[in-house]
């Protein structure tokens, strides 16, 4: 049994202009997540539906992650990680990676090792004629900073279960990358293509892998998910009642339900009467169960 559109619910319509990075914290039941053009940080109580925390930056934020402290979580925001106290506000930098005229960071997730992986990107991806790739980062505990690889826009990033393989959505191609993973020197080679989605399709943004080992990809334009076999076979695609479905998280008690962020960034007045609830947070049950996310600066597997 796969997603079940039927009981797809809004639990959040935030009117989001680029809702993004859904995170879970099983530790306070609390969903985090994004609105990269506002410069928003949500926090979302599942079991209770209220919006528990909103904060705001002056950038536009790409990604949060969780950290050992749930008091405290990582935010993406421009070109600089900050560690954000959700109790007062206040903020404190972690690193700055080297600055690209008009990049910002996009999407972002911790490794087993507690490192950070994010990518940039050009700022607008609307205007082709000043689009330029982007470049993957990894952050690591101590903020150090190493660059990997050119993409066209990197997007959503996953392992594989064994922690041998890593994935990256590269959203502008219209492909998932796959990478042979070192865990120990968090360093990812022989890069090739193991899914290329149909033209009119839609894109692959955020991504999730689930605890059979599944990869789960928002279609940006294509209205759906998808769910990938760890070699890129398109095993499912679920339908959206949003044309521009941005990421997907595995959530609850369980792991067995989906928080899905979508977005209304160039929208026409056609696609909001196509899909109102664009830029909303919506919640499924999965059919499936999927995994914690990592901790920044905590080791969860060693191996």
């Amino acid at each position: 049994m796969g997603l079940s559109a039927a009981h797809l619910e809004c639990i959040q319509q935030a009117n989001a202009t680029l809702g993004e990075g859904p995170v879970w914290d099983w530790r306070t039941g609390n969903l985090f997540w994004v609105d990269i053009r506002r410069g928003y940080v949500f926090r979302h109580h599942l079991a209770s539906g209220e919006q528990t925390g909103q904060w705001v930056f002056d950038e536009r934020v790409g990604a949060v992650a969780l950290t050992a402290d749930p008091g405290r979580i990582l935010v993406a925001a421009g070109l600089t990680v900050y560690r954000l106290d959700l109790e007062s506000g206040d903020t404190s930098v972690l690193c700055v990676v080297r600055h690209i005229p008009k990049h910002r960071f996009n999407d972002g997730e911790v490794d087993a090792m507690g490192r950070l992986w994010m990518g940039t990107m050009h700022d607008d991806y609307f205007a082709p004629s000043e689009f330029t790739g982007g470049l993957l980062h990894r952050i690591d505990p101590d903020g150090t900073v190493t660059e990997f690889g050119k993409f066209q826009l990197p997007n959503g990033i996953g392992w594989s279960l064994d922690k041998k393989t890593m994935y990256v959505n590269d959203s502008a191609a219209g492909t998932t990358q796959a990478f042979d993973f070192d865990l120990s020197q968090g360093i990812p080679t022989n890069q090739r293509t193991i899914y290329t989605s149909p033209p009119g399709k839609g894109m692959p943004d955020g991504m999730s892998v689930d605890a059979e080992g599944n990869i789960w990809c928002a279609m940006w334009d294509g209205w759906s998910l998808i769910r990938l076999s760890p070699e890129g076979e398109e095993l499912d695609r679920y339908p959206m009642p949003v044309r521009r479905p941005s990421s997907a998280t595995f959530c609850g008690e369980s792991l067995d339900q989906l928080a899905i962020t979508s977005a209304t960034v160039g929208f026409t007045s056609q696609d909001y009467i196509k899909s109102p609830r664009a830029g909303g947070l919506f919640l499924a049950p999965a059919g499936c169960s999927g995994q914690r996310p990592n901790l920044f600066g905590v080791k969860t597997d060693a191996s």
